[in-house]
């Protein structure tokens, strides 16, 4: 640590430190959290039931989405630096104290404010990921490369390209030059977006309604025109792009296979046939 604020200099080897802890801890999350959930999934007695009517995902799938995610890592880390700089040097409403924002209650309904901007403008980035035709295909499409429920994995939580992951992300950050959040609120949402990530990525049926679960994000791979919102499903529902699964996830025949209940059209009209990896509407 001495050593590098001598090189870069007090000011600048703040955020190169800054830098080395996120990409240490987001590391270690990656491995652990992911680890936790591979456990569960393919190792525990549990998984027998699990895959007895489904394919399993091979070893070389989640070898590939580890050294993608290792190496997305490097960069991805970059989005909390850039965070910490504009909050350090006031160019955002973050606060450090509950007292600064009025007590708990005004900090808890600008807290729910903030989470909510947030959880919408990941819903439009994200579509417009799809909707984008050089975004998809230059920045998003990497991560759809995994498009079948056996290729999806706890390990493919954010395996693409770390722009991608950072245009994501970029919503919390943004909402904080308009909205008060506390620090270690912000900074504890940006690191459990990696904890939801890994979960919805897993390709279970672990769902509850209005959560948008793994069983939810999993047609959105196989399919790629639904289910673009983050944690909830207010979104999909308000945009007219959720479609909801009935069966067990990647059960492709017999009595568990799994259907898709038709779209309906949200608050602000629905989904139109454009759009996904082939501007094509792939339904069943």
């Amino acid at each position: 640590a001495i050593k590098t604020v001598e090189t870069f200099g007090t000011y600048w080897g703040h955020y190169v430190l800054c830098y080395i802890r996120n990409l240490l801890a987001g590391t270690v999350l990656y491995y652990a959290i992911a680890g936790f959930f591979h456990y569960h999934c393919y190792v525990h007695s549990r998984s027998e039931e699990i895959f007895k009517d489904r394919p399993r995902p091979s070893s070389s799938i989640i070898w590939d989405q580890i050294k993608l995610a290792q190496a997305s890592l490097f960069i991805y880390t970059t989005l909390p630096v850039i965070s910490d700089y504009l909050i350090e040097n006031g160019y955002t409403k973050c606060y450090y104290n509950i007292s600064d924002i009025g007590g708990f209650v005004p900090y808890i309904s600008w807290m729910l404010l903030y989470f909510s901007i947030v959880e919408i403008g990941i819903y439009w980035m994200h579509r417009t990921l799809h909707t984008n035709k050089t975004l998809y295909k230059y920045i998003h499409g990497l991560h759809h490369k995994y498009s079948k429920p056996h290729t999806l994995t706890p390990w493919a939580s954010i395996a693409f390209n770390p722009l991608d992951g950072m245009l994501q992300a970029c919503p919390y950050v943004i909402c904080l030059f308009f909205v008060p959040c506390h620090y270690l609120t912000h900074v504890g949402l940006l690191f459990f977006t990696e904890l939801w990530a890994t979960y919805i990525h897993d390709s279970m049926d672990w769902n509850l309604d209005p959560i948008m679960g793994s069983k939810y994000h999993t047609v959105h791979h196989t399919h790629f025109i639904y289910n673009y919102g983050q944690v909830f499903t207010f979104c999909d529902r308000i945009w007219g792009t959720l479609r909801v699964p009935v069966g067990k996830t990647g059960v492709a025949e017999g009595p568990n296979k799994q259907k898709l209940l038709p779209v309906q059209k949200g608050f602000f009209g629905g989904v139109g046939r454009g759009g996904g990896r082939s501007g094509k509407n792939k339904s069943i």
